[in-house]
Formats: structure tokens, C-alpha cells, sequence
């Protein structure tokens, strides 16, 4: 991947997280409690694929994108 495309995926993951956040402060202000394990439960699979699977390898490509607060795996 070059460059610039790294740069655009990490911003677009980085919104899908926050997207996420946005999501479970819904979820958790409900009173439906399988709602809100099934809402975690799913929405940690996604995360952990979209890190593992799209920004490690372009954190390895690209070390300077990664987030000073995130440490490597």
C-alpha cells in the first residue's frame, strides 16, 4: 500500500472507531440487557479485526502512523 492510501484507511478506520463509541453510548443506555452483550460482543470482533487485520500491517509499513498511545501488539 502506498503512502497516501495508508493514511486514508487509518483515517477511515480511526472514524469507524468513534463511530463505534458513538454506538455503545447508545447501547449501554438501554435497559435491554442482551441488546447492550450482543452490542459489545459484536462490535469487539470488529475492532479487533479492523486493528489486527488493516491498521497493524500498515503500522508495520508505516511505523510514524501509529498513535503514540497505542502500543504495538
Amino acid at each position: 500500500m502506498n503512502r497516501s492510501d495508508a493514511e486514508k484507511v487509518n483515517k477511515l478506520v480511526s472514524e469507524m472507531f468513534d463511530r463505534t463509541n458513538q454506538i455503545l453510548l447508545v447501547v449501554n443506555n438501554s435497559y435491554d440487557v442482551e441488546l447492550r452483550k450482543n452490542a459489545r460482543l459484536a462490535i469487539g470482533k470488529v475492532i479487533v479485526e479492523l486493528d489486527l487485520e488493516i491498521l497493524e500491517p500498515i503500522y508495520k509499513q508505516f511505523p510514524d502512523l501509529r498513535p503514540p498511545e497505542l502500543e504495538a501488539p
